[in-house]
């Protein structure tokens, strides 16, 4: 990967911009609600509106941004049509994901059936635990179940797809004969296919899809039953095993943005809808804590991919790395405060463990 490129503001668009790429990044953000924010476009049909936009131009060697309105950067395009298509992205309404509303955020509960996940290793290990569990977390507010069957901490070791599958299958059949809405956090293909034909109706990739298959496992899984067959695609630099010993950028949220904008079109290439489709962009999934709160704060530039956002960043340890929180169960604050920043810039769905606190915290932050 590149060094870590250079960001200057600048006050006008350059007469000739060298810049071989260009992002747009909505700022001013207002909640729909505030009368500030009347005749402010609304941040794909959620609860945001913002008042001007970051247009990001990215060089070899630096990254400007000009800061304008709607307005003034569509007077400014060199090619109108180009310019109000990306505009529609990040503005135009979600359609429903999994049968959840985007105009409203969503909470998928953490269900860890595993020995060794970095937070709740062992809690829900057995299928029984697991199920009471997340029937917990859906009681408390979690309108989607996520359940994983490999650890995918840092330096994490693999886990054989026959025993993954044993310890997520029976706990996923159980939840969606429930009516739940179930989603399976795998990076196998053949895991896959077994989590689908148990009844789950969203496959949350970690991996971002990459390995051979697993497009084609969810396709066929749409092909099926178009109520199953989402798909969450993730970005993580590395494998688990490796992912955080000197994880490198440009600039994280381009480099990401562009990372995830190639691999919807992968999914989409094996037969999965474009409206099947989420993203993640990997909040400690090799990152720095300096590329972990650049995501954060630049969480609206991904609105410009059209898709639903879902963020995880619940317990993660960068919170220990910027508060005294070495118990892992011990960062609820840090993930409300996290979580209420991607809120603030229209992320959809928030993988959490602590459904209860972290749905007070957003409730109390919308009223």
């Amino acid at each position: 990967m590149s060094d870590r490129l250079p960001l200057t503001y600048v006050q006008a668009l350059p007469q000739r911009p060298h810049a071989a790429r260009t992002w747009l990044r909505p700022v001013g953000l207002h909640k729909r609600t505030d009368p500030a924010a009347a005749h402010m476009p609304v941040l794909a049909g959620g609860w945001m509106c913002f008042a001007e936009l970051d247009v990001v131009m990215r060089s070899e060697s630096e990254i400007l941004v000009w800061r304008t309105t709607r307005d003034d950067y569509l007077d400014a395009a060199a090619n109108a049509s180009q310019a109000e298509a990306y505009l529609k992205r990040l503005t135009g309404p979600r359609p429903d994901f999994a049968g959840l509303s985007m105009a409203s955020p969503q909470l998928m509960g953490i269900v860890n059936a595993t020995p060794d996940s970095f937070s709740d290793g062992g809690d829900h290990f057995l299928a029984s635990d697991a199920v009471s569990g997340a029937q917990q977390m859906a009681a408390a507010g979690a309108s989607i179940l996520d359940i994983g069957g490999e650890s995918t901490r840092p330096g994490a070791a693999p886990v054989p797809a026959t025993e993954e599958m044993q310890r997520i299958t029976p706990v996923i059949s159980a939840l969606a004969k429930q009516g739940h809405i179930v989603s399976a956090d795998t990076r196998h293909p053949d895991v896959m296919r077994a989590a689908t034909g148990a009844g789950a109706h969203i496959i949350n990739d970690v991996s971002g899809f990459r390995e051979a298959g697993a497009p084609d496992a969810v396709a066929a899984a749409y092909a099926s039953n178009p109520q199953q067959g989402y798909a969450v695609i993730m970005h993580m630099q590395g494998a688990p095993q490796t992912m955080q010993a000197n994880p490198e950028y440009g600039f994280a949220p381009l480099d990401i943005y562009d990372y995830l904008e190639a691999q919807i079109g992968h999914v989409m290439d094996a037969g999965v809808p474009f409206d099947h489709i989420a993203i993640d962009v990997g909040f400690g999934f090799g990152k720095t804590v300096d590329d972990n709160l650049a995501l954060i704060d630049w969480m609206s530039l991904f609105h410009g991919l059209g898709v639903p956002i879902l963020v995880g960043v619940s317990r993660k340890s960068t919170i220990a790395k910027l508060a005294d929180a070495s118990d892992a169960k011990m960062r609820v604050p840090g993930t409300i405060s996290l979580t209420l920043k991607a809120l603030e810039n229209g992320a959809q769905m928030h993988r959490i463990h602590d459904v209860a606190e972290i749905k007070q915290a957003m409730d109390v932050w919308r009223g």
